[in-house]
């Protein structure tokens, strides 16, 4: 049987910071025990539905401020172009993320497909109680190590991308 069910676009963020010359990226515990009991308690970055016809940057910009209550004041590294509209009332843009993602299967979640941007933000955290709490400011030694130690802590979406942002951020 084929299934019918439509990918479900998503963006995320990877919220960077560095400090005394040590990095650190944002994580928080993701907290839905009603609507995804399945994946609560685990360990994820900020995330959410791209709305139709919205600006993906806006998108990324409300989610990590309806998470978190932080403000995203920049986009590190990828390409954000200009919108264009070349016929009136049709508006596109072209754009790099960091790195894009992927359910292939799942057990109780959705067919998300997203794209991960990397960003700073301003603001002081104060975690959406209906979505996250617990939130930490891990380092990348911290991050690689939960990530080899104890993948299980992670939700699966967000598994595969901080392993890789962990594995490219290493060579900066």
């Amino acid at each position: 049987m084929k299934n019918t069910s439509t990918n479900r676009p998503i963006v995320s963020a990877i919220i960077e910071k560095t400090e005394n010359n040590t990095k650190f990226v944002y994580l928080h515990t993701r907290w839905k025990p009603q609507s995804s009991p399945t994946y609560s308690g685990l360990l994820e970055i900020p995330a959410g539905t791209i709305e139709t016809y919205e600006n993906i940057i806006s998108a990324l910009k409300r989610e990590v401020k309806e998470e978190t209550d932080l403000s995203v004041i920049r986009i590190n590294g990828g390409f954000i172009g200009e919108i264009e509209e070349n016929i009136a009332g049709n508006k596109s843009m072209v754009f790099q993320p960091f790195v894009c993602q992927q359910v292939l299967s799942t057990i109780g979640g959705l067919p998300w497909i997203g794209y991960v941007f990397r960003c700073e933000v301003k603001g002081n955290v104060k975690c959406n109680i209906k979505e996250a709490k617990d939130p930490q400011w891990v380092s990348l030694d911290q991050l690689n190590k939960l990530l080899i130690h104890s993948p299980k802590l992670f939700f699966p979406l967000q598994f595969p991308v901080l392993k890789y942002y962990a594995k490219t951020s290493n060579k900066e």
